[in-house]
């Protein structure tokens, strides 16, 4: 067996070598900076930045023989860099000069630039083609460059003498999914992605060289294609399309339309795909150098010489029908649907929902892909529980997301509900998997799960995909259209349409409708809020009580017979030791960790069943279990490496009784009292016990811990007025019911009370959990069995009692903090030690190691 304390070691310590990695990584990243490639022809110019700062554009320049020529500029894509023309840099004559610059962020020029939009590397070409002391130019824009090049013709039109549009971008419609919302999340999801490894993984800059790199996804998701139709339409200069006929980037219909909307245009079609640039390169500049020519000459038309059946035909607007996808890319659209369900059935009902709401594929093919994606993952995992059993369950991915318990639920409610529970699960989250799975493994017909699957996946898909498709193409409309929240509101819209689908969902079936009404119970009831929540304003109050008594520390000498008073990390035992003479304390063993054969100590301590198994070191019931007979006791001693406590279980009713006692009193008193009612459920011969626990208003509230605690009963249906007891442990996270109870206060109570906490010398101030035959025997201080006792920062517990005002339970903890700093101050006095700094700083980290618990 793996020593679990040997293992967590061994990942804190990859952990912490991780960490330093990362950090060094950063370092290296912060300060990584691309120098000038020492090579003929590299040459570099200064770009002012957004921060006011400057920036190196690097490029190569390559000298004409004819100075009086306007100079070709060559603008590569994403993400390549200029190396992308070096075949076709051997193929172009030297009449003219060449310039071939990396744009911002990419190759030579990746340092020092932050915004790699169009109109940015658009300034940046400008600059260069100044710096060079020229007016204008020729441009070639291969791909993505396309982008810039179209938005310097539009800001600088004198600066264009010709365009070359080589595999390039341009109109929105033709550029992915066509819709630049649907595109925009695509490229905003790729770019977090990357920033995520980038900044993640410790690489050392090696991520920052690959192809696909973050500059690149910014370069994406910060180009904004939807102005360059309008660039295409004012495009005045000559203007040539050499496109690949099966290219699958920038597709063909996209370099037609340019040569529709841009009438003076000249369209050139070769045998290939995107990289035509690099496998026709001979071809390609023959075309561009002929066509360099006609414009010197004249014989390339610009806009106002065009054919006027072109410029007619330019004028008309564009067919949105086009956007359609079809052939090839439809069918891939479909596919990748279908696919999406089974990583998440409702994202990719969404997104099927909004491609036809933005036109790009009909109602029926999004109804159909989801539909057949949702069918296909249903047979998959019932398949798998069929012909793979419990062995496919305990293997990866599967044992990641079906727990056992999970599966045995499953099982249970697809036997009691049969159809019904394929169609109920479809609105249950988290029921789909283990009970599909379960299915396959009882054998349910084939034919007859297919025919449930099918009904349901159709109840499911139709609705969600149309309601999706009607509500988000009114919804897209109220997006921003431009600026820096086009992301984050597009992706929120997506996000709001989960959440609400979720929220339709459970509201669907009475057993989410009260699962629901658990969750904003427990969300505005204050008693079931996390710490994290509750307890900075306390935090804040009892610095300030020792900002006021210039000691922070004082509290910690309150119980000066407990370390640090109690704070955490206590033993149980120890503390119980020092209460034996009291005569009040639960028969318990103490079973530290290297005790021999412990099964064989409880053996001879032999107690009688049941026996409460907890850890000698923890808080708030974790760990904590009660056993019936001697095979359970077994298995909890035998997973346990901690030390350990056996303890009589003791009937009767459990309460926390507060008693603080200052140093100059002679008796102390009770602070506060609680009575903690174990949830039990009532029978009616008709409800599960699951069914109880859901209608019940306060088992509810606890209804997760309460369904994992009774797994193997749920589907059990208790008699008419059969109590079942739901929580065993006096625990509010664990499911209790706290009640106020100082009305129990009694002088005898007080002195008994007294009395036992005497017996520990040096105890002041804390909680008593213990048990007492009921509320009467209680209130006269009789049969009172001691349970635990906690110290400093053992709270009040009546406060929880429901509906108490949170103001209300906030006074109650600053008075009893206020006497814990009395007390400690008195002591201190008296010379009692107050702990240091470092020391509670070791007890805090020594409290947060799994390894003690």
């Amino acid at each position: 067996m793996r020593n679990p304390q040997v293992m967590i070691t061994k990942k804190r310590l990859l952990l912490f070598l991780y960490l330093i990695a990362l950090l060094a990584s950063w370092v290296v990243m912060s300060n990584r900076r691309v120098p000038l490639p020492q090579r003929a022809g590299w040459q570099e110019i200064s770009i002012p930045t957004d921060d006011g700062s400057s920036a190196m554009l690097r490029y190569r320049r390559f000298a004409g023989t004819n100075p009086g020529l306007a100079p070709l500029v060559l603008v590569h894509g994403s993400p390549m860099a200029s190396s992308c023309f070096d075949p076709l840099l051997a193929a172009l004559p030297r009449d003219r000069t060449i310039l071939v610059p990396d744009l911002p962020g990419f190759g030579a020029s990746s340092s020092g630039f932050s915004d790699f939009s169009f109109p940015a590397h658009a300034e940046a070409l400008a600059h260069l083609v100044e710096a060079e002391n020229h007016k204008s130019a020729h441009w070639i824009a291969y791909s993505q460059g396309g982008g810039p090049v179209l938005d310097l013709s539009a800001r600088m039109p004198s600066m264009c003498e010709s365009v070359v549009l080589l595999s390039s971008i341009g109109v929105q419609e033709h550029e992915l999914t066509g819709d630049y919302f649907l595109n925009h999340i695509l490229h905003g999801t790729q770019w977090i992605a990357l920033e995520g490894l980038r900044w993640g993984l410790p690489h050392f800059g090696v991520l920052d060289d690959v192809l696909l790199n973050v500059r690149y996804a910014r370069n994406f998701y910060n180009g904004d294609m939807r102005p360059l139709r309008g660039h295409l339409n004012a495009l005045a200069s000559p203007v040539l399309i050499i496109h690949g006929e099966s290219d699958r980037l920038v597709p063909p219909s996209a370099a037609r339309e340019h040569f529709r909307i841009v009438p003076q245009s000249r369209a050139e079609w070769l045998s290939g795909g995107h990289m035509v640039l690099m496998s026709e390169w001979k071809i390609v500049a023959g075309m561009i150098e002929g066509f360099l020519k006609d414009v010197e000459s004249g014989a390339a038309p610009d806009r106002s010489r065009a054919d006027p059946v072109r410029v007619e035909s330019a004028a008309k607007p564009f067919d949105k029908k086009a956007m359609e996808l079809s052939g090839m890319s439809y069918h891939l659209t479909l596919a990748g649907i279908a696919l999406a369900t089974l990583v998440s059935e409702d994202l990719a009902c969404l997104a099927a929902g909004l491609l036809v709401a933005r036109g790009l594929i009909p109602l029926g093919g999004g109804i159909g892909a989801a539909f057949s994606g949702i069918f296909l993952g249903d047979m998959l995992l019932y398949l798998a529980g069929k012909f793979g059993g419990r062995w496919c369950v305990e293997r990866v991915p599967l044992r990641w997301i079906i727990s056992e318990r999970n599966l045995d639920a499953g099982r249970d409610f697809l036997q009691k509900k049969g159809a019904m529970a394929v169609f109920i699960s479809r609105f249950t989250p988290g029921m789909r998997l283990p009970l599909y799975v379960a299915s396959g493994i009882v054998k349910v017909p084939t034919s007859k799960m297919a025919l449930w699957f099918m009904l349901a996946g159709l109840a499911w898909s139709i609705p969600v995909v149309s309601l999706t498709a009607f509500f988000g193409d009114r919804a897209v409309q109220w997006l921003p259209t431009n600026g820096t929240a086009v992301f984050p509101a597009a992706l929120a819209l997506i996000v709001l349409m989960w959440a609400l689908l979720r929220l339709l969902t459970q509201l669907a079936t009475h057993r989410g409708r009260r699962i629901l009404w658990a969750k904003w119970q427990r969300l505005t009831r204050w008693e079931f809020w996390p710490p994290w929540v509750f307890y900075p304003p306390v935090v804040i109050m009892v610095f300030l009580l020792g900002l006021r008594r210039r000691n922070l520390l004082a509290f910690t000498a309150a119980n000066p017979s407990m370390p640090h008073s109690g704070i955490a990390g206590e033993s149980k035992s120890d503390i119980l030791g020092h209460l034996l003479p009291s005569g009040a304390v639960a028969p318990f063993l103490s079973l530290p960790a290297s005790t021999p054969d412990r099964l064989e100590a409880v053996r001879k301590w032999n107690p009688g069943f049941p026996l409460v198994v907890k850890p000698d070191v923890g808080e708030r019931g974790r760990d904590v279990v009660i056993v019936h007979d001697e095979f359970s006791l077994a298995h909890e001693i035998e997973k346990r490496t901690c030390d350990t406590i056996i303890q009589k279980y003791v009937e009767g009713a459990e309460f926390g009784v507060f008693y603080l006692r200052h140093p100059d009193e002679k008796t102390g008193r009770i602070f506060s009292i609680t009575t903690k009612i174990m949830t039990s459920v009532i029978g009616d011969d008709v409800q599960t016990l699951e069914e109880l626990i859901l209608n019940d208003d306060r088992a509810v509230l606890s209804h997760r811990h309460f369904r994992r605690l009774h797994q193997q009963r749920l589907g059990e249906i208790p008699a008419m007025g059969q109590r079942v007891r739901l929580a065993s442990l006096g625990s509010h996270c664990r499911g209790a019911l706290f009640l106020n109870g100082n009305h129990l206060i009694t002088p005898s109570l007080e002195a008994e009370m007294d009395r036992i906490a005497r017996t520990f010398d040096g105890f002041h101030f804390g909680r008593f959990d213990l048990r007492c035959p009921d509320e009467e025997a209680l209130k006269r201080g009789e049969g009172i069995r001691l349970i635990e006792l906690n110290g400093v920062t053992s709270e009040a517990t009546h406060i929880y009692h429901p509906h108490t005002p949170l103001l209300s339970g906030y006074r109650a903890l600053i008075r009893q903090w206020r006497h814990s700093y009395d007390i400690g101050m008195a002591n201190a006095a008296a010379g009692a030690r107050v702990s240091t700094w470092r020391e509670l700083a070791i007890l805090v980290r020594e409290h947060f190691n799994p390894d003690k618990h």
